[in-house]
Order: C-alpha cells, then structure tokens, then sequence
C-alpha cells in the first residue's frame, strides 16, 4: 500500500452551508419527533414493502432511532473528512495532484452527508404522517429515487476524477 500525502484540506463555502443545513435538518428532525410524539399512537407502521406499504409493526419510539441514526452519521462522516489521504482512489495521487483529488473526494463526502440526512428525515416525517392519519405508506418511489440521487452524486464525481 501505498502513503498517500497528508495535505490539511480547509473546508470550502459549500462544505460550510453542507453543514449548516444538516445541521438545521437533525435540529428539525429531534423538534418535529418531540412535538408529535404525543399525537402518536403507541404501535406504528415501522417497516414497509416494496410499494411503500405498511407490512411491520412496533412501537413509536423506534422512530427516534432516525434522527439518531442521522446524527451519527452526521458526525462519522465529519471526521472522514479529516484523513482524505486513508481514502481509496481511482486515480494515481501524487504530491502535485492530491489536493485536488482530495478535495473531490471531500466535497463527494460532504453531498453524500446531506442526501443521506435529507433522506433519512424525509423517512421519519413520512412514517409520522403515516401514523397520524394524513397519508397511506410511505410511497413506492421512495428507495429508487434515493438509490438514483445517491448514485447519481457519486458518479458525478467519479466521472468528474476520470476526466
């Protein structure tokens, strides 16, 4: 294996406002569990099929794990950032070439961050509203098009090293 430069990679303006709005949506997704946690019933839709339709059954504070979940995510993937050079590459890094690749795979990890928080809370209103009463199941367009944007973000960005 080969040691990868260790470059300091300050963070860009669209890293910082990443940050601000995944910071905004895990505070909306602890406020928005507290306020409704009262108009939940105690057994929730928590698992649905392929179609977006309720076929699992538990109790309403699993949905906690969400914004939870979210934050983890949130923080592992805030100090990834700081050892770009223990990530894979596609490319050869060399001194001359590893910040910007760095930086590439920096600002991949920044928008996997946001989409992966933005999805997840999308999810938790989803589930809520499902158990509320004001929708039925969560949607069958739900996964394909959270695979699609996830995918699509990431070869983006492996087109844009390739090139």
């Amino acid at each position: 294996m080969t040691k990868l430069p260790k470059l300091s990679v300050p963070k860009t303006i669209l890293e910082r406002l990443h940050d601000v709005i995944s910071i905004l949506i895990l505070l909306l997704s602890f406020v928005y569990f507290a306020v409704k946690w009262a108009e939940l019933p105690h057994t929730i839709a928590i698992h649905f099929n392929g179609s977006g339709e309720a076929d699992g059954w538990g109790s309403k504070a699993i949905l906690l794990l969400l914004p939870i979940l979210s934050l983890v995510i949130f923080t592992l993937l805030s100090l990834l950032r700081k050892i770009p050079h223990q990530f894979n590459y596609i490319a050869k890094i060399t001194e001359q070439n590893a910040l910007h690749h760095y930086k590439n795979a920096i600002i991949l990890l920044s928008w996997v961050k946001l989409e992966i928080l933005l999805i997840f809370s999308y999810v938790q209103w989803s589930v809520i509203q499902n158990a509320v009463g004001k929708s039925i199941g969560i949607g069958s367009w739900l996964l394909p098009i959270a695979f699609l944007i996830l995918l699509g973000t990431i070869l983006y960005y492996v087109i844009k090293v390739r090139k």
